[in-house]
């Protein structure tokens, strides 16, 4: 996401970061708010390459929104210390880390995960973004994967199966 005020008929365009390389698509906006929204070129050729060697282009969800939020937001949801710094180190760029926005009802995630908890780990991988958290997702229909969370300071682990997200999407 950005605000960056793309117009009607963008979606789908290029967009090229501050050196001239290409590092997203445009996917769509909102005009009251000034904001565009983009889908990650991995992702994009991810599909491409699946749609070429004739597979299926699988997309997983466990039912739960995420937002990226800095760090001093998490240090106030409670992130430890220790986590911080591992975060920190494995991804310097990065500034914040993925939080628990809302989660379907009636989903096998509705019971686990609550509002504020904080992403930590997918399958023992330290993750901080959206794209790495897709790569894994979409990889998994069908099987289950092992989230490590926290909430307010406090560790814990959730297993959840990945689900299918074209099977559970209205087609119209």
């Amino acid at each position: 996401q950005a605000a960056s005020s793309t117009s009607g008929g963008s979606s789908g365009s290029p967009v090229v970061d501050v050196q001239g390389r290409v590092v997203a698509l445009n996917a769509g906006g909102s005009s009251a708010s000034a904001t565009s929204f983009y889908l990650p070129l991995g992702r994009v050729q991810r599909a491409l390459q699946l749609i070429q060697q004739g597979k299926p282009v699988t997309r997983g969800t466990i039912e739960t929104e995420f937002r990226y939020r800095p760090y001093d937001e998490l240090r106030r949801l409670g992130l430890r210390t220790d986590t911080e710094a591992a975060a920190r180190h494995a991804q310097p760029a990065n500034t914040g880390m993925l939080v628990v926005e809302r989660v379907q009802p009636g989903s096998a995630s509705d019971k686990l995960l609550d509002a504020g908890d904080v992403l930590v780990r997918v399958n023992d991988e330290l993750l901080t973004g959206f794209e790495p958290l897709e790569a894994i997702l979409d990889d998994a229909v069908g099987t289950p994967v092992k989230l490590e969370l926290e909430r307010g300071g406090q560790p814990f682990t959730v297993q959840l199966t990945v689900e299918d997200l074209h099977a559970i999407t209205p087609a119209s």
